[in-house]
């Protein structure tokens, strides 16, 4: 009886997450719908398809790779001891949630007409696996004294006693790569630039636009 009420509670968590999922899809179709593709200044939700390139400082290196790129996001995420709510009492999930985040700068994207630069913070990513990823169990392991370096301080564990550890995750963008980015457009320093939109999902993705729809969350 209590494996199966277990199995009952987990189901309703999962049914949960399920529902939560769709509606985060929808979203995400809607905007894609909605967005018109980028042809000039002009402000709104856009699209844009194009290749990736190199900014002005050039090819970069990413920090935990090594890797050869145009541009990179550094994610870090607090895995961690929740509880969730049974028939038969609380059980004991694990989550990851994220603690931090570092771009390498803005992100260069040329379509077949238009170029714009890329705003990618508060993106929603869709670009494949990691080109790196690790797990620190120690603030104080070497892993997390590098990121300390780079993140202008100590990974603090919000959960305290409760977290299991950090999850590194770093994904590379290459010279040429094909993008897919839904945003909002405007001017800033003559460049055409897109950033995150209002209440709409901001989308960076490897993936294109007729695919795209069809992507989960």
């Amino acid at each position: 009886m209590y494996a199966l009420m277990t199995l009952l509670a987990a189901g309703v968590e999962a049914g949960a997450g399920a529902v939560s999922k769709r509606v985060g899809t929808a979203r995400r179709r809607r905007a894609i719908h909605k967005a018109e593709p980028v042809t000039d200044a002009t402000t709104g939700l856009r699209e844009v398809s194009g290749r990736a390139t190199a900014g002005p400082a050039g090819l970069i290196v990413a920090p935990f790779s090594g890797r050869s790129c145009v541009w990179y996001a550094l994610t870090v995420f607090e895995q961690y001891h929740a509880w969730r709510p049974g028939p038969l009492g609380p059980t004991k999930v694990v989550r990851n949630t994220k603690a931090a985040e570092q771009l390498s700068g803005p992100l260069y994207v040329t379509g077949e007409t238009v170029a714009v630069r890329v705003d990618a913070r508060g993106a929603k990513f869709e670009l494949g696996e990691p080109a790196f990823s690790a797990f620190e169990d120690s603030p104080s392991g070497p892993l997390a004294i590098r990121l300390a370096a780079m993140l202008g301080g100590r990974l603090r564990p919000r959960h305290r006693e409760r977290t299991l550890g950090f999850i590194v995750e770093e994904h590379v963008v290459t010279a040429d790569d094909p993008l897919y980015v839904v945003g909002q457009t405007r001017t800033e320093l003559g460049d055409l630039v897109i950033g995150k939109p209002t209440m709409q999902p901001f989308i960076v993705s490897r993936t294109p636009a007729v695919q795209a729809v069809g992507v989960q969350d």
